[in-house]
Parts: structure tokens; C-alpha cells; sequence
């Protein structure tokens, strides 16, 4: 048995699918906790590292039934104590380690009643001040997740801080722009389309009013997020709705990218263009379902003789399962749907990355913002383009030396349009108020079994236990983490821990909060510009000068010798700027077409953008 819980353990691993459980035993009310929020008291508990905890407090009404796809409303206020001590159900999603509930694959899962907020604070709290706020944007491309994958405890003891972790709508029920809905809205937040992005200015609306009942300071409120959390910080720096409910941003393996409304409604064409779980492309998958239509030429017949109303009211009559079926999705539920729309009032219509260009477009707070050194290896370690499975069950990578290479090129993709591009333009307003880093850990197991170096090496969403301080619940892959890594594991997340606590202080990383670490300086165009964040053991914490733009990738690309055809070289190009998730303001067409000695005009970009 302990032999099956190893394997069992290393294919979790190796396919970032081993979470731990919230299903824990029942906590325990502490009548101390009680505290008074503006829409009725609520009573937490005792957890660890000295600290309170309040579970599932809803900071907006239940987004079901007529508020489906409208913009969130307040809370409906209670006179009893709400006991906050048990989790709420993560918003709807398709079932995957990163829901926190049990399920099977293609499971329909969660709630469409999820907006809620979970609180941790020290209880020795001090008397004459307020602490800082940290606000957690969870990940998960913004299908997938839920903020109950994350405890605070450790992070609001160590630090001193008041951390508060948000759930927000996801996929389908997040960001869904139709013409029947924006037609038959009253207000330009309804019409929108992005409730996800607007589920998050309620939650921080909730903190400002609320969050000094828990000991926080709602003038020092640091707003962070990985990868789609990340992505939605980016949108809180971008939305004119977020701005003075946030002081501070931690960006961690973000995203600028938008999408255009046009596309996030539009049928894909017949070349295969557009999103396959556009709005459109859903209704008119429903309608077939239901046997109303035929295929989807019938279908776009039967949409266009029914009224806006009609159709809304047909949208909002579906169950979640109906609305999410015939999507497909990865191994943990992720699937490629628009998100961050340009609606023009929720988001701008303008490029996020040209917004940091003018500081009076944006809210300019002080902002840290990075990447992982081999984010993409994440990604690749699942695709069986990349991998094999040695003896059935054991994740090998098949061609190591194209391995390595490939994802070297879209992780340094990833750190410069997530991060060097826009701390560029950042800097430039305020450069005392820009910081990056790369995380670099990668001292894992290396044996005859799995090679996590090379499999996953420093690769995406694995420094967050590090910025937790918890290796052991949430979302945790237990292989890696073993005794003779813990003193190197545990000095860096110390460090790291350090440095996001006293930024949340004072907009500064400094030399983290005991001051014992190295200097972490602002971003600059002269002198060292970026932390790295590594184990002792191997490069460990220290300033260097390493700068990427867009131009020096398209170069390299050029110059690599091993890239021997012009399709490899198109692909790069492609999936690098035109149809890249991070950004795409960096593409562009005519120099894609004349790239490389034959150009890539033979090469349509879409053909290199996978659906899911």
C-alpha cells in the first residue's frame, strides 16, 4: 500500500494534481472572534500560528436566478451571529484538484452562490495601530480555483498583516458578453460582461468598509494574485472602478492581455478562427442540445429570430451543467474561454500594456512584479508532445535538449511581456516604485523514478507556497517537498515572506521585514533590476542586471541555430507575440509575414492557438 501511495503521490505530482483537503474536523467556535461587519456580525475561530480565521463572509449578494450575469449587489444584512468557520463552496467550475471538493473529471462542480471572502488576523493584535491588508486574487486561469485552496495563518502571523483571500465568478459565469445581455441591462456595469473583474472591486469595496473591524488598515491595502490572479491584478491597476480601494500590487506570473468584444461574442469562421466558448458559440451549442436547432448554421438562424429578451431569458434558464457541457477542458478543468473583456467601462479598450505608457490612465501604486524561471515546464510536463509515460504511469520527457529549449523560450516570453515590458513602463512614472523578481527554486528529488528538475524545474505557481510560508495544506505537491530540501525550502520562504510583508508596509521590499536579507532595489535601466529568489544551496538571494525586451526575443529567435524550419520559426514568433496570453500589443502582422528568410504568411498565427 505505501508503494501504490508513492506512485499515486509522484503522477499527482508530476501532474500538479496533488492538493490537500479541506476536509477537516469541524472547527470549534472562539467567542473572542466576534466581530461587527456593516451587514451583521460574524464569529470566526482560533487556528494556527496565534491567529483568528473567518470563513465564507459574503461580501455581495447570491449572483443566481435574475442576477446571473449582472454585476454584484450587497449583501442581504443578518442580526444573528454568522458563524464563519467552515468554507464555502468555490464558485462553478469544471471539477479539478484546484476546485478543493470532490469530483470526477467533466464533474460540473461548485456554486453559483460563492461570493464570499475568508479573513486570517494575528490575535495579539497591536494596540495602537492598524496592520496592512493583503488581499489573495487565487489562480486558475480564471475557470478554475477558489480561495479556500489558500490558509492565511501562517502569512498573518509571521508578518503582522490582516490577509483576506476572495473568490470571484469564474469561465462562463465571469466574463460572458452577449448582445442579449447588454441589451437588456439598465446599467453599464450589467452590461459589461466582466463580473469576474467586478465581483473583485465588490470584494475590495468590502474591505475598505469593513476590514478595520479585523484590525486592517484600509489606507494600506495590498492587492496579489498568480498567474490568472496576477492577471486580474493587472486589471485592478487598469479599471477607473478599482481606483483608491487599493495602495499597493504584487504581481505574480501575470498577464496584460484583454479581450476584444467582438471576439468574445463572435462565431468562429470557417478558417477556424475565434474562440470556440464564445459567447455566441455557446448559445448556439445549447441550442442544438436542446433540439431547436440542427447544427450551428440552423442555430445562428433561430438566434437571429429571437428577440434580445428572449434569448436572456433562455441564457439565464440553463442549469450550470447545461452551460458547461461539450466544453473541453485540461486535466484540472482549466479551458480557453475570453476573459478581461474591453468593454470600454469596466476594463478600457485600450491595451493594458499602453496604458502604463501615461500614468494618469492607470492607478499607479507601487508595484512588485515577477515570474518563475521555467513557468512553461508546468504546462509541457502534461502534453504528450513532450512526454512519455516510463512503464505506464511514470512522466518522462521525450526529447530533453528540444524540451529545455522550448521551455527556456516561453518562459523568458513570459518574463518579458508579464514582466520587463511593463516594469519598463512603470518605472518610468515612479522608479522608485517598481520591483522585479525571478524565482529560481528548483532543488527537488532527482532519481531513477522522476526527475523534477528537469520535469518542472522552477516552473509555474511554485513559488506560492514559498510566499505562504505553507508546505503542507492547500495546494501543495508533496514530492517535492522533502527533509533534505526543508532548510533550503523554508530559508527562502522566509525571505520571500519577508519581502511581500514589508512591501505591503511601506511599498518597499527593502531588506525584507527583520532587515536581514539583501537589498531589493527598484527596477532600473542602468544597475541590477532583478531579484532573484533561489535556495542557498544554489544561486540564492541577490540583485542582478537582467532585462528582456520584445525586440531581443524576436532576435533570438533569429539567430538560433537549432531552429532548422521556417514552420518552427513561424510557431515561435506566433504563439511568442500574436497569440500569446501574456500580451499581444507586441505582434505584428506584416513583420510576421515577412519573418525569417521565407516569411510565415503561409502560416495563418491561429492554426498555433490551441482552444484549451
Amino acid at each position: 500500500m505505501k508503494l501504490l501511495h508513492i506512485i499515486g503521490s509522484l503522477i499527482a505530482a508530476a501532474l500538479l494534481t496533488s492538493c490537500s483537503s479541506n476536509n477537516q474536523p469541524l472547527p470549534t467556535i472562539d467567542p473572542d472572534s466576534l466581530r461587527q461587519t456593516h451587514y451583521g456580525p460574524v464569529i470566526g475561530m482560533s487556528d494556527e500560528h496565534d491567529t483568528y480565521a473567518w470563513l465564507n463572509i459574503p461580501f455581495a449578494a447570491p449572483p443566481i436566478n435574475e442576477l446571473r450575469w449582472k454585476a454584484p449587489r450587497q449583501p442581504q444584512l443578518w442580526t444573528e451571529n454568522r458563524k464563519a468557520i467552515e468554507y464555502g463552496q468555490p464558485c462553478v467550475q469544471l471539477w479539478g484538484i484546484l476546485s478543493s471538493v470532490d469530483g470526477s473529471s467533466g464533474d460540473t462542480v461548485g456554486s453559483e452562490d460563492c461570493l464570499s471572502l475568508n479573513v486570517w488576523a494575528p490575535k495579539n493584535l497591536p494596540q495602537d495601530k492598524k496592520l496592512p491588508v493583503m488581499v489573495w486574487i487565487h489562480g486558475g486561469g480564471n475557470t478554475v480555483g477558489t480561495a479556500n485552496s489558500y490558509q492565511g495563518h501562517h502569512l498573518a502571523s509571521d508578518q503582522e498583516v490582516i490577509y483576506v483571500g476572495i473568490n470571484y465568478r469564474l469561465g462562463l459565469f465571469g466574463s460572458f458578453s452577449h448582445q442579449s445581455l447588454r441589451n437588456t441591462s439598465t446599467t453599464p456595469e450589467d452590461a459589461s460582461g466582466n463580473y469576474a473583474v467586478l465581483d473583485i472591486i465588490a470584494a475590495l469595496k468590502w474591505v475598505q468598509g469593513n476590514i478595520s473591524e479585523f484590525g486592517g488598515d484600509q489606507n494600506n491595502v495590498t492587492i496579489f494574485g498568480e498567474s490568472a490572479g496576477g492577471r486580474n491584478v493587472y486589471s485592478m491597476l487598469a479599471s477607473p472602478l478599482a481606483k483608491d480601494l487599493f495602495h499597493k500590487a504584487i504581481i505574480q506570473s501575470g498577464s496584460t492581455h484583454t479581450t476584444d468584444l467582438n471576439a468574445a461574442e463572435a462565431f468562429r469562421n470557417t478558417k477556424g478562427e475565434g474562440y470556440f466558448n464564445s459567447s455566441n458559440e455557446i448559445l448556439a451549442r445549447l441550442l442544438v442540445n436542446d433540439q431547436k436547432a440542427e447544427n450551428t448554421i440552423s442555430a445562428k438562424a433561430e438566434i437571429n429570430q429571437r428577440t434580445d429578451p428572449e434569448i436572456a431569458q433562455y441564457l439565464r434558464e440553463k442549469s450550470p451543467a447545461e452551460l458547461m457541457a461539450d466544453i473541453p477542458a485540461s486535466s484540472v478543468g482549466m479551458f480557453r474561454a475570453p476573459q478581461s473583456l474591453a468593454d470600454g467601462y469596466v476594463l478600457p479598450t485600450q491595451p493594458l500594456m499602453s496604458l502604463l505608457e501615461d500614468e494618469t490612465t492607470f492607478n499607479s501604486v507601487p508595484t512588485l512584479l515577477g515570474s518563475n524561471r521555467d513557468e512553461n515546464k508546468v504546462f509541457m510536463a502534461q502534453d504528450p508532445r513532450w512526454t512519455h509515460k516510463f512503464l505506464g504511469f511514470l512522466p518522462r520527457v521525450t526529447e530533453p535538449q528540444k524540451y529545455n529549449r522550448y521551455a527556456s523560450y516561453f518562459s523568458q516570453q513570459w518574463k518579458t511581456l508579464a514582466v520587463d515590458e511593463p516594469a519598463e513602463r512603470l518605472s518610468r512614472h515612479k522608479p522608485e516604485q517598481t520591483f522585479a523578481y525571478r524565482f529560481d527554486w528548483d532543488n527537488t528529488p532527482s532519481n531513477w523514478l522522476i526527475d523534477f528538475p528537469e520535469l518542472l524545474g522552477a516552473g509555474h505557481a511554485l513559488e506560492i507556497g514559498f510566499v505562504f510560508g505553507d508546505f503542507e495544506k492547500g495546494i501543495n505537491i508533496e514530492q517535492l517537498n522533502t527533509e533534505e530540501n526543508l532548510e533550503d525550502r523554508m530559508g527562502l520562504s522566509r525571505a520571500i515572506m519577508n519581502y511581500w510583508g514589508q512591501f505591503a508596509y511601506d511599498g518597499k521590499p527593502g531588506r525584507g521585514s527583520s532587515g536581514e536579507f539583501p537589498e531589493w532595489k527598484p527596477w532600473s535601466s542602468t544597475t541590477d533590476n532583478l531579484m532573484i529568489l533561489d535556495g542557498k544551496s544554489d544561486q540564492g538571494v541577490e540583485m542582478i542586471s537582467l532585462r528582456l525586451s520584445a525586440a531581443d526575443l524576436k532576435q533570438n529567435l533569429l539567430k538560433d541555430p537549432n531552429i532548422t524550419s521556417q514552420k518552427e520559426l513561424c510557431q515561435l514568433y506566433a504563439q511568442s507575440f500574436i497569440v500569446s496570453f501574456q500580451s499581444r500589443e507586441f505582434g505584428d502582422q506584416e513583420e510576421y509575414n515577412n519573418f525569417g528568410e521565407t516569411g510565415c504568411a503561409s502560416y495563418p498565427s491561429h492554426v498555433f492557438e490551441s482552444d484549451h
